[in-house]
C-alpha cells in the first residue's frame, strides 16, 4: 500500500485531528491560499514523522515507505508523470511558488535518523539533527512569499530549533516509551540524570535542575529569532508573532517550579491561542 494512499482522508491535505500540535500550522489568520500550500507542506512532514514514528512496522518496511517519499520528491524535481494523488498536489504547489525543495529532501533525511535512532552523543548532535527534522518547515514557509533572505533564513532557524527542543522537553516520557530519548548522553552524565527515572516517572531533583538549565538554553536559542514576526508583512508575520509568543509563553510555564515534566507538560490550549492572537493584533495595530 502506499504510505499516501490515507493522507487525503487522515489529513485532508494535512489537518490532521490525532496530534497535538504546540504551534499553529497554516491557522485560520492565513488566506486560503496561503494556507492550503502551509498544509501541504505540512503534510509531508506529518505524514514522514508518522512513518518513522508510528503503528508497527519494521525498520525495513518504514526505510521502504520513506523511499517512497524521496523518489516522489525526485519526480517533481525532473517535472515527471505522478500518479500518486498526495504527490500531485505537492507537484501544482512546487510549480506554482518554486520553493527549495531541498528542505523536504533534509525532511528525508531526519526521517531516517528517527528510524534508527540513538542518543545523540552531545548537544551539538541534537543541533543538526534539529537543522534537518526541524529548521527546514520554517524555510519552506519563508520561501513562498519569497521572504527566505540570509537573516529572515536565520531568524527562522532559530525560532524551529527552539521549538524542537521545547516539543523535546514536553515529550521525554512518550519519546522514552518509543525507544528514544533526545537528552544527551553527556548532559545525562553531567547533571546525574538516570533512564529508569523517566520509565518511573519520577521527577527527580537532578531533573528539575536539568529543566531549568534546558530552558535558560532554550531562551537564548528563541531569542535570536524573536522579532522575525514584526518584519514579515501582511497575515503571515501575524502567525509568526503568535508563534513567538506561544514558545515564550510555554517556556514560561516550563520553567515553574511546580512543572513536572514527566507527568503534565505544558502545552497550549484554545483559551491562550484565543489570548495570544488579541495580544498580536493589538499590537500590530
Amino acid at each position: 500500500m502506499k504510505p499516501t494512499q490515507s493522507i487525503m482522508s487522515r489529513y485532508k491535505i494535512a489537518q490532521s485531528k490525532n496530534h497535538y500540535e504546540n504551534f499553529t500550522v497554516g491557522s485560520l489568520v492565513l488566506g486560503k491560499d496561503m494556507r492550503e500550500a502551509i498544509m501541504t507542506l505540512y503534510a509531508f512532514a506529518r505524514l514522514g514523522d508518522d512513518i518513522a514514528d508510528e503503528g508497527n512496522h519494521s525498520k525495513k518496511e518504514r526505510t521502504e515507505q520513506i523511499k517512497y517519499l524521496k523518489n516522489h520528491l525526485k519526480k517533481i524535481e525532473l517535472n515527471q508523470k505522478i500518479n500518486d494523488s498526495y504527490f500531485k498536489i505537492l507537484q501544482i504547489l512546487y510549480i506554482k511558488y518554486k520553493f527549495k525543495i531541498n528542505n523536504l529532501h533534509r525532511f528525508i533525511n531526519a526521517f531516517n535518523e528517527d528510524i534508527n535512532h540513538q542518543q545523540y552523543a552531545r548537544f551539538s548532535d541534537l543541533i543538526r539533527y534539529c537543522d534537518a527534522a526541524a529548521n527546514p518547515a520554517g524555510e519552506l514557509i519563508l520561501s513562498l512569499v519569497k521572504q527566505d533572505n540570509k537573516e529572515n533564513v536565520r531568524q527562522s532557524n532559530a525560532i524551529c530549533t527552539a521549538l524542537a527542543l521545547i516539543n523535546f522537553a514536553q515529550g521525554v516520557v512518550e519519546d522514552f516509551d518509543k525507544g528514544r530519548i533526545y537528552i544527551p548522553k553527556d548532559e545525562m552524565k553531567t547533571f546525574n540524570l538516570k533512564v529508569v527515572d523517566i520509565q518511573q516517572r519520577n521527577f527527580t531533583k537532578y531533573w528539575v535542575q536539568y529543566k531549568k538549565y534546558w530552558v535558560e538554553r532554550n531562551y537564548q536559542i528563541l531569542e535570536e529569532g524573536l522579532g522575525l514576526g514584526e518584519k514579515i508583512k501582511g497575515r503571515l508575520g501575524i502567525e509568526i508573532q503568535m508563534v513567538e509568543c506561544a514558545a515564550l509563553l510555554l517556556l514560561k510555564r516550563m520553567k515553574r517550579n511546580n512543572c513536572n515534566l514527566f507527568v503534565s507538560p505544558p502545552k497550549i490550549k484554545t483559551l491562550d491561542w484565543i489570548f495570544i492572537f488579541f495580544k498580536v493584533a493589538l499590537r500590530s495595530l
